[in-house]
């Protein structure tokens, strides 16, 4: 993970990645204000998302299939019961940012220094709010033997 951070804000990558910042950062721009039942009720279905993916690794993996699919169906409802809960709630206006633009966000990248460095002395402890914010998510598909990486930032501006 480090390694792909280091090389997106490597000199070469720099104008790159500040292209795809900017266009996130205008997606993001229009953030969806969340009570904290909302945001309890999104990260339970994160959860199970979660929970559903280690099953079917563990499947993958030769677990006893009758076990498995218990555990997948209740993840499952519980999934679904998060979701209905979610529907439940009100739904509330939505909240506009303004975007940060090129020149900004290479200043901010610039106001880093080397991230490469940074990165990796960053005392691990520090990394997980980092990667926290980021909504780092990976997937392995283990017949393929490769990793799926997703990040959804839990703000527009982390």
């Amino acid at each position: 993970m480090d390694q792909w951070i280091a090389r997106a804000f490597a000199p070469d990558r720099l104008t790159a990645t500040i292209e795809a910042l900017t266009l996130a950062s205008a997606a993001g721009s229009t953030a969806e204000t969340q009570t904290p039942e909302q945001a309890q009720a999104r990260q339970a279905i994160k959860d199970c998302e979660r929970r559903l993916a280690r099953y079917q690794a563990a499947l993958e993996a030769g677990a006893d299939p009758a076990v498995v699919t218990q555990w997948i169906n209740e993840a499952q409802r519980d999934k679904e019961a998060a979701r209905k809960n979610l529907d439940a709630l009100p739904t509330l206006t939505q909240k506009k940012e303004t975007p940060l633009n090129a020149h900004q966000i290479r200043e901010i990248a610039e106001s880093l220094g080397d991230i490469t460095q940074r990165i990796h002395t960053a005392n691990a402890d520090k990394k997980g709010p980092l990667y926290e914010a980021l909504g780092i998510t990976i997937s392995y598909e283990h017949a393929t033997r490769t990793a799926t990486v997703r990040s959804r930032p839990s703000s527009a501006y982390c």
